[in-house]
């Protein structure tokens, strides 16, 4: 079983240069269950990853949330601080603020070289590239749950489909950009 027969096969993408102010509204519409938005050049290369951590991390920043938590910074001063790094931080591009550390997968790859969703807490999502390092799809940990139930559901049918190019049918909530 292939990655690409699991994989979410679009992605959210975004270009470099889409200002955060968009992923914002991406993230708060409540029909989006996506957590990663990967950032792409006009090629669909793999440039880095947004997650909600990164955009929370622009305008609640570690010092104010903790200065807050030790009674340090009141309630209407920790308002005014958000509503000035949104002001602040609204137009950035994305580019600023993506990871690039994010580990890959090719998509002609063993669905067990998605071992890093299963080993490491920290990733719910790897992206999936082709051999020229372009964006093709997504595997998460609901994918690989999903194959699961699959196959403990119907094991016959999973072995009728096991060289078939697309396991299931995956879309992604919204596209930007």
């Amino acid at each position: 079983m292939r990655i690409e027969q699991i994989m979410r096969h679009d992605p959210t993408r975004v270009s470099p240069d889409e200002p955060v102010s968009r992923l914002i509204s991406w993230y708060a519409n409540p029909g989006n269950r996506s957590r990663y938005t990967y950032v792409v050049d006009a090629k669909g290369q793999l440039l880095g990853v947004v997650t909600m951590m990164e955009v929370l991390g622009l305008f609640l920043a570690p010092e104010m949330v903790d200065a807050q938590e030790q009674g340090r910074m009141g309630e209407a001063e920790v308002l005014r601080g958000v509503m000035e790094a949104l002001h602040r931080g609204k137009d950035k591009p994305v580019s600023e603020i993506m990871r690039m550390d994010l580990p890959t997968v090719r998509a002609s790859a063993f669905f067990l070289e998605a071992r890093l969703l299963l080993r490491d807490r920290k990733h719910t999502a790897l992206p999936v590239l082709d051999g020229a390092g372009v964006l093709v799809g997504e595997v998460t940990r609901r994918v690989l749950i999903r194959l699961l139930d699959i196959i403990l559901r119907d094991p016959d049918l999973f072995l009728l489909r096991k060289d078939s190019k697309q396991l299931f049918e995956t879309t992604s909530e919204f596209f930007i950009g």
